[in-house]
């Protein structure tokens, strides 16, 4: 099997990538600084603690990882109720 098409990102120097795999059916988290702290750094990065945090939670909470998959698919339901509002909306003005 050809291996897959690999996607490069680039990250400003304020940001923190927060990488979600699955590697033999487990949850598999990375957390990617831009830049790399120091060894014994003290004060981290609000972005990083924030994606650090997440990382562990997900991977230490089961029920963490399923009220954010139930919260992101009702975020899904409502943008689907929401453009069938939009497109009723349409469907009610007047043509010019």
């Amino acid at each position: 099997m050809a291996d897959p098409k690999m996607t490069p990102i680039e990250l400003e120097p304020s940001e923190v990538a927060l990488v979600i795999g699955e590697e033999d059916g487990s949850m598999t988290v990375r957390v990617v600084p831009a830049v790399e702290l120091p060894d014994g750094a003290t004060d981290v990065p609000e972005p990083y603690g924030i994606a650090v945090a997440l990382a562990m939670r997900l991977l230490n909470d089961p029920d963490f990882h399923d009220d954010v998959m139930e919260w992101y698919e009702s975020q899904e339901d409502d943008e689907d109720e929401d453009a069938e509002i939009d497109e009723e909306d349409e469907d009610e003005k007047p043509k010019s």
